[in-house]
């Protein structure tokens, strides 16, 4: 492990990247509740992501996995749990935190979209999950979510982003709001469809990252690596020339004035 000498040592040689909070500030709060942005939000993240799914009455919330077991500790699908009982469980990912936030509530795409048009600064990256898509359809679950971002006022603020093109897809024949698509693989047929798209964001796991940067698309996307959460790291792949790096600890990252791009 690198000790704070070598940690400083480290210099970053292009301008600070944009830091992404990976379901808010998910390595120190309870992850894609109001909660864990609230948090991101008061140490500087202005870029944050999320993840949609939606309960058995066709309300799009905040959560990544279909089922409610690792964040609730209930073994329920939540496709199939109503929107009334979702806000009755406490989301305080017990596995990780035990009991400091016993007391913390889900959030549902509505909600966050009110607190979002209170910060006209803030980007979000809205995640379409698939497991939402496959149980309730891919107009019912997209149409619902734009609607909540139309009623709100936050359409410029709002990213869409999935691992399914389609969702991008039927996203730009809906609105103007802007896409990324979060590459399943790095292979020629991936890049074909990345062309296609023409999306603004290409997301791309740092697992699957060629080493080679000779190897990397060109395009005039944006490239956006996931997950950087130490200090080191992140500079390094800043200056591989990745300007937009998503992170679970965004707070830690934003604490280090190379990584801070605040005057």
């Amino acid at each position: 492990m690198a000790n704070s000498t070598e940690n400083t040592e480290v210099v970053l040689t292009v301008p600070p990247p944009v830091l992404v909070a990976h379901r808010g500030y998910s390595g120190r709060y309870p992850e894609n509740t109001l909660l864990s942005y609230e948090a991101a939000y008061t140490h500087g993240a202005r870029f944050m992501e999320l993840d949609l799914q939606m309960t058995s009455d066709a309300e799009p919330v905040l959560h990544h996995d279909a089922s409610l077991q690792r964040m609730a500790g209930v073994d329920l699908d939540i496709r199939e749990t109503s929107t009334a009982k979702f806000k009755t469980l406490k989301a305080s990912y017990k596995e990780r935190f035990t009991d400091e936030f016993i007391d913390n509530t889900f959030t549902t795409f509505s909600e966050f979209c009110e607190w979002l048009a209170q910060y006209p600064e803030v980007t979000i990256f809205v995640e379409i999950k698939q497991e939402s898509i496959d149980h309730f359809g891919l107009e019912v679950f997209m149409d619902a979510v734009y609607q909540r971002v139309i009623a709100n006022g936050v359409e410029n603020q709002c990213v869409i982003i999935s691992f399914n093109n389609e969702a991008l897809e039927y996203s730009r024949k809906l609105s103007s709001m802007q896409i990324g698509w979060v590459l399943p693989k790095w292979n020629k047929g991936s890049e074909l469809i990345a062309k296609q798209l023409n999306s603004e964001f290409l997301f791309c796991g740092k697992h699957i990252l060629p080493e080679d940067d000779s190897e990397i698309w060109l395009g005039d996307w944006q490239w956006a690596i996931y997950n950087l959460d130490e200090v080191i790291s992140a500079i390094n792949m800043a200056n591989r020339g990745f300007s937009m790096l998503e992170t679970n600890q965004v707070g830690t990252l934003l604490a280090d004035k190379r990584l801070n791009k605040a005057p």
